[in-house]
């Protein structure tokens, strides 16, 4: 969606062989989901490049939910982690580890503890600026549906607005853990 692209090239960045990209390729001309952009001539076989519309509609049946959300929490829980890393790095932590910990219903969660017992404040002046966890809350259905708003309109204001600055990367989650 990006830009136009050969076989070859989306083979290459969706980490497939090029004869799964090749039937992929063909499948979405079948479903309108590509188009032929332009034809290269060269030596043998015309390079072709391809093209996705801006916007497109894919039904559950052809690409299902859980196919669709793994592929992204994952692309996005990788170059989270990645960042998350880097951030983290700006800091000296050379005396400092973690503490494991558990809370009241028996979730482990982790502090950063100096070997002096100093507990790492993320909100203060200079820390990197991440925030990072999981976090299993106890919610009626009212709550839940009260946080997910708040949680929609949170960061509502900041999604696809032309902006200056660096860019930041922020997932949240919320779903009922269930076993």
């Amino acid at each position: 969606m990006r830009g136009e692209c050969t076989v070859s090239q989306a083979a290459a960045a969706l980490g497939l062989g090029l004869t799964p990209t090749f039937k992929l390729v063909q499948r979405y001309l079948r479903l309108g989901l590509l188009s032929e952009s332009r034809r290269e001539a060269r030596a043998g076989r015309a390079l072709r490049h391809y093209r996705a519309p801006g916007a497109f509609y894919v039904p559950f049946h052809v690409r299902p939910f859980e196919q669709m959300g793994e592929a992204n929490r994952g692309a996005g829980l990788r170059a989270f982690e990645h960042n998350l890393e880097r951030a983290m790095h700006t800091r000296t932590w050379a005396g400092w580890g973690s503490l494991s910990c558990f809370t009241p219903a028996g979730d482990v969660y982790y502090e950063f503890v100096s070997e002096s017992g100093e507990v790492w404040e993320p909100l203060a002046q200079g820390a990197p600026l991440i925030l990072a966890g999981w976090n299993r809350v106890t919610l009626s259905v009212d709550e839940a549906r009260t946080l997910q708003r708040q949680l929609v309109a949170l960061l509502r204001p900041y999604l696809n607005r032309p902006g200056t600055g660096e860019p930041y990367q922020v997932g949240i989650f919320l779903t009922p853990d269930r076993p």
